[in-house]
């Protein structure tokens, strides 16, 4: 299976997928929806997750029926796809699971991933909810159908222990002889085949907690776990090292106010690469954490050790981040320029921090305390606006619509704001000078991958409008 591409990437950021390999089929059950904050909750997961693997080059094959997964299958398979991700509406997934979960498929021969349920006298259950499909094996291994009358299976071993309760095996292999079943589950005949082709067959074992499923058949189940997911205590913390690239751009404007998150390198990084010398910095980030440590970065570190800085804050590590990859974060910026001296002039400039969530309104007022109609600003909002680990619970319109917000405020309050970023479909840098509300629209459009969003489209065209003629009068 050859799906990931060798292009090079951020030091904590995520493999990149080769185009035209990797399909979503969604299996789409919101019929059974019988409550409207339900429906929210499975739309909004669902898009999130849609759009965020299309970004990645995934391309969504279609929105099915449970009955009709072998139907997605062989559409993937005779379009020439690798993969294909089966996907029921509800589940939210995180591309570090996404990755780390087909990095293990890849290394281990392994045909078939999902939630592997041991039924007992029923076989094996592969969950529709979500599962990975290696289609040149599947193909190989006879086509065999997710749904099958066909009782001859194999038997199976299976792990001692489990993930939860008793039917969730950490492991499974095939064995000699045949199984003595009454009956066999969907994806049971599935399983089974693919193991007499000595090809294996595994649950998903890296990074469950980062995917989720909201069991929207029961009305009072998924609200508990959505509460339960949003009321888990969070903490931002800091990010040690950058999960973007920062692209060499030659900026044909004098920047005089940098607008920056308190992450890793980034405005140094940024002010290296952009070829730009602003009077003024503004600090910011929702963390707590981060803001701390840029300020004593900013105001009492002397520029020598990373990493003796760190340890003196108050912060855990984020998920995949380590000292060694902080420390290559450093040298990296070294190799850029003369860093004391460089460290030295940033230092010496006009400093302030801001402390909020870049989602809301309120938070973009304050940035109109710092800059001036006069003004021409580089305003770098990195991928929070489109970073669905964090805002799995806001939908894309909504988001959307947040940075349309800020783009406006700042349109309205400065001469001209560049803004740097990974923002849904818009270029890294837009700036207030390039777009215009039918442009708005067009992206919105874009944007609507799923038949909900598209029955919202021209509600929220409605509502892009009306957002202008608030802002300018």
């Amino acid at each position: 299976m050859n799906i990931l591409s060798n292009k090079k990437q951020a030091l904590k950021g995520s493999p990149k997928l080769l185009k035209n390999k990797v399909a979503f089929a969604v299996i789409d059950d919101r019929e059974i929806i019988k409550h409207d904050l339900v429906k929210y909750i499975v739309e909004t997961y669902t898009e999130n997750t849609v759009y965020n693997f299309y970004k990645r080059k995934c391309d969504i094959l279609g929105f099915y029926k449970e009955k009709d997964i072998d139907d997605a299958i062989n559409d993937a398979y005779d379009q020439g796809y690798e993969l294909l991700v089966v996907m029921k509406n509800g589940t939210f997934m995180n591309s570090s699971f996404f990755f780390e979960n087909v990095q293990k498929m890849l290394d281990n021969n392994i045909a078939l991933m999902g939630h592997i349920l041991d039924c007992d006298d029923e076989y094996y259950f592969v969950h529709e909810q979500c599962f990975f499909l290696n289609l040149n094996s599947w193909k190989l291994a006879g086509s065999p159908e997710y749904f099958s009358d066909n009782y001859d299976v194999t038997n199976i071993v299976r792990s001692p222990t489990n993930f939860h309760d008793n039917y969730t095996p950490h492991w499974i292999r095939q064995d000699d002889g045949l199984a003595d079943v009454v009956t066999v589950l969907p994806g049971g005949y599935m399983i089974s085949e693919l193991l007499r082709a000595d090809y294996n067959v595994s649950p998903f074992t890296e990074l469950r907690p980062l995917k989720w499923f909201t069991y929207h058949g029961d009305t009072m189940k998924c609200l508990m776990k959505s509460l339960s997911l949003n009321a888990k205590e969070y903490h931002h913390g800091f990010f040690s090292t950058e999960t973007e690239i920062i692209e060499e751009v030659k900026l044909n404007d004098d920047i005089d106010t940098l607008i920056s998150i308190a992450s890793a390198f980034h405005p140094f990084k940024v002010i290296q690469k952009s070829h730009i010398n602003p009077k003024n910095i503004l600090m910011y980030d929702i963390s707590k954490e981060a803001i701390k440590i840029y300020q004593r970065m900013l105001m009492a570190w002397n520029g020598k050790d990373y990493i003796e800085l760190l340890n003196g804050s108050d912060f855990n590590y984020r998920t995949g981040h380590t000292e060694g990859l902080a420390q290559k974060s450093f040298n990296e910026m070294k190799e850029m320029c003369d860093w004391e001296k460089f460290f030295d002039e940033v230092c010496g400039k006009n400093i302030d921090f801001l402390r909020g969530n870049l989602l809301t309104e309120t938070f973009h007022k304050k940035f109109l305390n710092f800059v001036n109609k006069d003004d021409t600003v580089l305003f770098h909002v990195s991928n929070i606006f489109s970073y669905e680990a964090e805002t799995y619970y806001y939908d894309i319109f909504q988001r959307f619509f947040s940075f349309y917000n800020l783009y406006l405020q700042m349109k309205k309050h400065t001469k001209k704001t560049i803004f740097k970023g990974s923002v849904f479909n818009l270029k890294n840098y837009v700036s207030t000078d390039d777009m215009q509300l039918h442009h708005w629209y067009s992206k919105a459009t874009e944007l609507a991958l799923t038949p909900w969003q598209k029955e919202r489209l021209p509600d929220f065209k409605k509502s892009l409008k009306k957002r202008e003629e608030e802002i300018f009068g």
